[in-house]
């Protein structure tokens, strides 16, 4: 396995949409964002500068070169928190990040902070973005606790007028937490991950996560026992002990955190003269996609079978309002093929490319609906035209995941030998959008349809070991435990 730089321990290492008016949507556009805000003023040029700076951060302090390949990741500010909460359908949240089958991306509010204990949109934004960048670079099997004490580490970053930018400061929200209801225990932090834990267990474990990721970073006493248990970690050495790794156990540990906690903490200032921001492009998003982007967000947020109809309802209403639009007309065929509408869909996406010959997701849509179709029929004149549909989506755009998974998927489900295109379609997807479960677990299932069960197996990691739980998370572990054994089976005797 590949060694994983852990630079943390090493230091080396005016549209409508329905029923509600709403301020005309801008756009900035700038190398690895595309930024999305309900409104324009003279902040959202600044903001996506501060995103860039953040990703020259995380580049620069991680070694990590700039890489010609992955998808920008989307971000949407707006107006207000309660639509945030709507579309996460939390109403404790103040954004949040998943990925579509197209993009990764980030919802949040233009609001700012209601104190300075309160989460504002930026340190979100870091926290989800280095989750994003820690996926994409270093996919492995860490423990919970690094995962969000990474994150919770670079999501309180300043950028003072000499051009420099500051991180490793205390997040002020994890604060009260800390101090008023004190760490959370070392022995349970390594113990479980973020499953079933209370406002306020959930709030000591998060703080507690930082602190600890903190120590590690600015006091090298334990620095060398934390690499070894990381990596003997991520290498999946069996029966590991926490306690084994660390001088006096994690008792000890905790001991010296609590220590460390009183004394005034450290931050890290970057000096960013050799940085390259590149062009930030602002401008105004067409009318109908500005009308109909907080119900493709709605598409795109995984929305519950009993809600797609009404989705559909919604964006076809807006639509008929621009019949001109291939973006319109795209959409809603997607979210008809959401729906099972696929009469409907099909006719929607020959519209869409009719308006627009080069729109690849019209013509992804037109394949998904030709796939099914030759599937049932299994004629070569179906397959013929859902390859021709397939080739042309690719075509009209080469860095979009889905027109690659489709071919691989043609090839399946047409049955015979996969061509080697066909893999490598299938793994420029993932390389593209590796933080997307669903192209981790279909490049996962592809090798070991190879033989490469250990190979397969590692690449379930992330998923396997997240934070949070979920069905995917179950099915990974056990999927990984049907690869190890198959990878046992086939290794090679020991001379």
């Amino acid at each position: 396995m590949r060694m994983i730089r852990i630079w943390l321990l090493l230091a080396g290492l005016a549209a409508l949409a329905p029923g509600s008016a709403q301020a005309a949507w801008w756009k900035a556009q700038s190398r690895h964002f595309t930024v999305y805000s309900e409104g324009n003023d003279e902040r959202l040029r600044g903001f996506a500068e501060r995103l860039e700076k953040f990703d020259y951060l995380l580049r620069t302090v991680t070694g990590i070169a700039d890489p010609e390949q992955g998808s920008p990741v989307t971000v949407y500010l707006l107006s207000r928190d309660d639509k945030v909460q709507a579309l996460a359908h939390n109403p404790n949240i103040a954004g949040f990040y998943t990925t579509s089958d197209r993009t990764a991306f980030a919802v949040l509010s233009r609001g700012g902070k209601a104190s300075k204990f309160d989460f504002g949109a930026e340190e979100i934004l870091f926290h989800e973005y280095t989750h994003h960048f820690m996926l994409h670079h270093f996919p492995a099997a860490y423990p919970a606790w690094y995962v969000e004490g990474f994150a919770e580490f670079f999501s309180v970053v300043k950028f003072p007028k000499d051009g420099s930018i500051e991180f490793g400061h205390i997040p002020m929200a994890r604060v009260p937490g800390l101090v008023l209801n004190s760490p959370y225990p070392v022995k349970n932090l390594f113990a479980r991950d973020t499953d079933g834990l209370s406002l306020r267990d959930g709030d000591r474990y998060y703080g507690t996560a930082w602190l600890l990721t903190h120590y590690f970073q600015y006091e090298n006493t334990r620095r060398a026992e934390m690499k070894r248990y990381l990596t003997d970690l991520a290498n999946g050495v069996p029966d590991l002990q926490p306690d084994a790794y660390f001088a006096g156990g994690l008792e000890g540990l905790e001991k010296d955190l609590k220590i460390y906690m009183r004394h005034r903490l450290s931050a890290s200032s970057l000096k960013t003269k050799t940085m390259t921001i590149g062009t930030i492009t602002v401008s105004p998003v067409d009318p109908a996609q500005g009308a109909l982007t907080e119900d493709e967000l709605r598409l795109m947020n995984h929305p519950k079978t009993e809600d797609l109809p009404g989705l559909v309802n919604a964006i076809r209403a807006i639509a008929v309002k621009f019949p001109d639009s291939a973006y319109a007309a795209a959409l809603l065929a997607e979210a008809e093929w959401k729906a099972e509408d696929k009469a409907r869909a099909l006719a929607d996406a020959d519209r869409a490319v009719a308006l627009n010959p080069g729109l690849s997701r019209a013509h992804a849509v037109r394949a998904e609906a030709l796939l099914d179709r030759a599937h049932d029929s299994n004629t070569p004149g179906d397959w013929k035209a859902a390859l021709s549909a397939i080739v042309r989506a690719n075509r009209a755009d080469t860095e979009d995941p889905v027109p690659l998974e489709l071919f691989y998927r043609y090839n399946v489900m047409k049955g015979g030998p996969m061509p080697a295109i066909g893999y490598d379609g299938l793994y420029k997807a993932f390389t593209l959008l590796p933080q997307n479960p669903d192209y981790r677990f279909t490049y996962a299932h592809a090798e070991a349809a190879r033989g490469n069960y250990a190979r397969a197996s590692q690449l379930l990691d992330p998923i396997a070991y997240s934070p949070h739980g979920s069905e995917m998370r179950d099915a990974a572990l056990k999927l990984k435990a049907e690869l190890d054994a198959q990878a046992a089976k086939t290794k090679p005797a020991a001379p």
